[in-house]
């Protein structure tokens, strides 16, 4: 039931600031509204203004504004200048833009309602290293746990601060140190971690890590080899090929160095233990080498997650910078997901649907009102995105008419625009419906 709000209070929001982006818009450029509809369908309740209606409809996945247009009817003679398809592509296209526009501006209000409030945030602390890894990159030692008080002279506070000076320490640097408690100093030749990994060095990368992750699957990839073989989220690792696992890096290690290699897992789920003989995928990383994955993620250490957490409040003008930094990161990350899908970096079974923003929404609802905002900025940024995608039937689609409006100097035929918008509402349904499968596959 919880899920069920927090999927009618997600769309109705964002529909509602979205929708109010092409209305208000289309308003400014003299254009005649008619509807206002948060939903599809038959209208459960409706309200005329002096300017239009105000509808909501039974099916609550979206919403439209309806505008006055000579393709959908016939229209009066004294209102020709105010339909449509008789404005300027330049003017159709910022209306197009504008829903996308206010999720974003959406987005970013929220973040910066959520920097005032105070943000959750890691200590610079580091709780567990992977040995390998750092001997492979700076050949250290580091005490576990042990805290970051500055690098390469800077001052650290958080996690993220941390994470982000060692990243440009590495970029513009030879050499630095990492100031530690208990009292330890490192130095890092940049040279090395260069030639690793470019500019993608983090302490992550390098085998520091922030939290504890414990041998226990938090997340299955759908239709991955861990799907296929019966594996399920929370089951717990407790040996591989008969070795005893003591953390999440052995398992990792052992699951990435055996692409095609038969691996057998004793799992625990419960208190019963079960065997598994499975066969890592063989896929390249991002350095193009050929590594093992079964499509599983771990769960963190929540007691010393919790541990090393402390809230950070932003002034009103850093609370600025906050909101504009964190919608870009999640804007990134979308546009990246996006390209990993096209170029089959990603499988389309990890794409959710309506059952999956509702589970995630209700999770982040019991949480409280400051995680649901998070949320809702999330899904507002991914609403974003999604409709400026070029496809007919989304707002990028529209703008891409325009633009093709534009360079050619002349409206496309009716019929054309038809055959385009027919095309793209099939592909978007079928998306559509493959979302909702994998909904129900999870289930």
């Amino acid at each position: 039931m919880l899920s069920l709000l927090a999927f009618l209070v997600t769309i109705g929001i964002l529909v509602v600031v979205h929708e109010y982006g092409h209305y208000l818009f289309a308003r400014m450029f003299k254009v005649k509204v008619l509807t206002f509809s948060v939903g599809f369908g038959p209208k459960i309740l409706s309200f005329k203004s002096k300017a239009n209606e105000w509808r909501l409809s039974l099916i609550p996945f979206g919403g439209y504004v309806r505008m006055l247009d000579e393709r959908e009817g016939i229209v009066a003679e004294n209102e020709k200048h105010l339909a449509f398809n008789n404005k300027n592509p330049y003017q159709k296209i910022l209306i197009a833009m504008a829903g996308p526009l206010f999720n974003l501006l959406f987005a970013i209000l929220v973040y910066y309602l959520i920097a005032l409030i105070g943000i959750t945030q890691l200590k610079p602390v580091i709780s567990r290293i992977n040995p390998v890894l750092l001997q492979n990159t700076i050949k250290s030692n580091v005490t576990v746990p042990s805290q970051i008080i500055a690098i390469d002279g800077h001052h650290i506070n958080t996690w993220d601060e941390a994470d982000k000076q060692f990243n440009q320490a590495v970029i513009h640097k030879s050499g630095f140190n990492i100031q530690l408690l208990p009292e330890q100093s490192i130095t890092i030749d940049s040279t090395i971690l260069k030639q690793h990994f470019s500019k993608n060095a983090y302490l992550e990368t390098i085998g520091m890590y922030p939290i504890n992750y414990l041998p226990v699957i938090s997340y299955i990839e759908p239709h991955s080899v861990a799907d296929k073989s019966g594996l399920k989220v929370n089951d717990q690792i407790i040996a591989i090929n008969s070795k005893n696992v003591a953390n999440w890096f052995e398992i990792a290690d052992a699951i990435k160095t055996s692409p095609g290699e038969t691996l057998s897992l004793k799992i625990r789920r419960g208190k019963t233990d079960f065997s598994y003989q499975l066969v890592p995928e063989s896929r390249k990383d991002n350095d193009g080498q050929i590594i093992g994955v079964l499509g599983i993620m771990p769960s963190p250490d929540l007691a010393l997650l919790k541990q090393n957490s402390f809230t950070q409040k932003y002034n009103l003008i850093q609370a600025f910078g906050y909101a504009f930094n964190e919608c870009y990161n999640v804007t990134w990350f979308n546009l990246y997901s996006v390209f990993q899908i096209i170029t089959g970096q990603m499988s389309l079974y990890n794409l959710g649907g309506p059952i999956s923003i509702a589970k995630a929404g209700g999770v982040a609802i019991s949480d409280g009102i400051v995680h649901f905002a998070e949320f809702l900025a999330l899904i507002s940024i991914g609403l974003a995105i999604m409709n400026l995608l070029p496809i007919p039937v989304l707002d990028g689609g529209h703008i891409l008419i325009y633009m093709i409006e534009i360079t050619i100097g002349k409206q496309l035929s009716n019929n054309i625009q038809e055959l385009i918008f027919k095309i793209g509402f099939l592909f978007v349904l079928g998306l559509s419906l493959f979302a909702i499968y994998n909904d129900m596959m999870r289930l």
